[in-house]
């Protein structure tokens, strides 16, 4: 988000800023897409996530489209609402980056080649390699990787109409878009800086990200397998039976779920192998997966294993709804909703579980996925419109960013520095008061020094600093830890921790001691009552 505020703030629709530094980690395109959406809708970070949005409900068309011209219409939309209601997806389309732009234009990509293979469609030639120029410029030569791969395991069987689909003038045309679209900035930035930015992404950011030490290391080759059985939930489940389905369905069927299975697995070779691991690089894979998975359900009527191995899978997943509102015990009410609101969650979380647990009497395909991506959708809906926003209301983020700026405006040679950021205030500050935060904790050796700091402290950092000449507390929050909304920070039970802003030199405002008074006391009323 910092990198497209800065286009918009600079002026400058080429080269991306982060933390007042050129940045180069990307290309263009995702950074200028969040910056049109800032000029039409203003700096808020809901005009940043619009991008992803309107690009997961992209991947969800494209998925729709690829199943219908691999399978049917029963499994295209089965695909869609199985990828709509897998954890990752739904959690990753409400993230400002670029990765769900790279699914979109990789899952369109596929869908265009196999479109082009089945009858004369030169249009789609051309508008393949205008996508492969798309994702060029979101993520770079990995755009090409994923779904070339596809293409090749879907296509392979096909070979004999490649060349009756690769019009002269169509991939002529396509070529000039892929130029244009993939490769248009790469050479509007040369011009301007020289070789080395894009040195910097393809030798830096690509290889040191593969091979180096850089990035995100220290996880096994085995890290995408755990990753997806717990984020492709609840249908990461149900792969196994798709597999055992597919392998077993006629000669047409079982070659397109090996092409889709291949894809997948060959894919995972590299990913896995890569030095850097995360678990959003999985997203280009989660729509051939939901097709698989669609398949399953699309087809008939469940044989004897699969009716108990479903029936398991649904007691489970409806124990788990109605183990969900349990999950408030872990945090302090003054992080939760309105009583009214956590009514209608539980509410909706109850209904889905006894959906669930009545159709495991009976699992019928069509049943079990309707139960599951309702129940599911549900859910995720009361999540986000009423425990997410009363969550981030209460955290101390927004008071913290404003009393940065207050300070800022008397002292604008003030830097930011903190040891921890549980409360993950760090980006809020870089975003609205376009400020890094330096993540030290020599704190002692900063706080004498006379350049001017303003400190995130924990209860014991605070009272070591005390004794600082010219040490000024101004105000005090009480936070919870932000990792409180994955399923280990709900285990953990964490309790309210205390983040003071502090600083190291005099203040002309005057506001500043009322409001440090003010705040000092509502934080120890919080903590020790009336």
């Amino acid at each position: 988000m910092d990198g497209a505020r800065s286009m918009v703030e600079r002026g400058d629709w080429l080269v991306p800023y982060y933390q007042g530094r050129p940045f180069f980690d990307k290309p263009i395109l995702t950074y200028g897409l969040m910056a049109a959406s800032f000029g039409a809708f203003g700096f808020d970070p809901g005009a940043a996530r619009l991008v992803p949005a309107l690009a997961a409900l992209g991947v969800l068309a494209a998925t729709a489209w690829l199943g219908l011209l691999l399978f049917d219409r029963r499994t295209a939309l089965g695909g869609a609402l199985v990828l709509a209601t897998t954890l990752a997806f739904a959690v990753f389309g409400r993230v400002a980056m670029s990765d769900m732009l790279l699914a979109l234009w990789s899952t369109l990509a596929v869908a265009l080649a196999v479109r082009a293979l089945r009858g004369p469609a030169p249009f789609a030639v051309t508008g393949l390699l205008a996508v492969l120029g798309l994702g060029f410029q979101t993520k770079g030569p990995v755009a090409i990787l994923f779904p070339a791969v596809a293409i090749l395991a879907l296509a392979w069987p096909a070979r004999d109409r490649v060349r009756a689909a690769l019009r002269p003038w169509a991939v002529a045309l396509g070529l000039v878009a892929f130029a244009l679209l993939g490769l248009g900035w790469f050479a509007a930035v040369y011009r301007r800086l020289g070789a080395g930015p894009l040195e910097y992404f393809f030798l830096r950011e690509n290889l040191e990200r593969f091979a180096g030490e850089t990035y995100d290391t220290g996880r096994p080759p085995w890290y995408y397998l755990g990753t997806y059985l717990a984020e492709g939930l609840p249908w990461s489940l149900f792969l196994p039976l798709a597999v055992r389905r597919g392998l077993r369905a006629n000669t047409e069927g079982r070659r397109v779920v090996l092409s889709l299975l291949l894809f997948v697995a060959v894919m995972l070779v590299p990913l896995s192998l890569s030095r850097g691991k995360l678990d959003y690089y999985l997203l280009p894979l989660y729509p051939a997966l939901s097709l698989v998975i669609a398949r399953l359900f699309a087809q008939g009527s469940f044989d004897v294993l699969e009716r108990a191995y479903t029936r398991v899978v649904l007691v489970l997943v409806g124990l788990a709804f109605a183990a969900l509102p349990l999950a408030r015990r872990a945090i302090a009410p003054e992080w939760l909703p309105a009583e009214w609101a956590l009514f209608l969650v539980s509410g909706l979380v109850l209904a889905a579980a006894l959906a669930t647990l009545a159709a495991a009497a009976n699992p019928v395909p069509g049943r079990v996925l309707a139960v599951l991506g309702g129940g599911i959708a549900l859910v995720f809906v009361g999540l986000v419109t009423l425990l997410l926003p009363a969550f981030w209301s209460a955290q101390p983020n927004q008071a913290i960013v404003q009393d940065v700026l207050r300070e800022r405006r008397f002292r604008p040679d003030a830097g930011v520095v903190a040891c921890t950021d549980p409360p993950r205030v760090e980006r809020d500050i870089l975003f609205h008061a376009r400020l890094a935060v330096e993540r030290r904790c020599d704190l002692w050796s900063l706080a004498p020094t006379g350049e001017p700091y303003l400190f995130l402290l924990r209860p014991e950092e605070r009272a070591s600093l005390a004794a600082v000449p010219g040490f000024r507390e101004i105000s005090v929050h009480r936070y919870l830890p932000a990792t409180v909304l994955t399923l280990g920070g709900l285990l953990a039970q964490p309790e309210p921790g205390v983040m003071t802003l502090a600083a190291n030199f005099e203040t002309d405002d005057p506001t500043a001691e009322t409001k440090r008074k003010q705040d000092r006391k509502r934080a120890l009323r919080e903590i020790w009552g009336p």
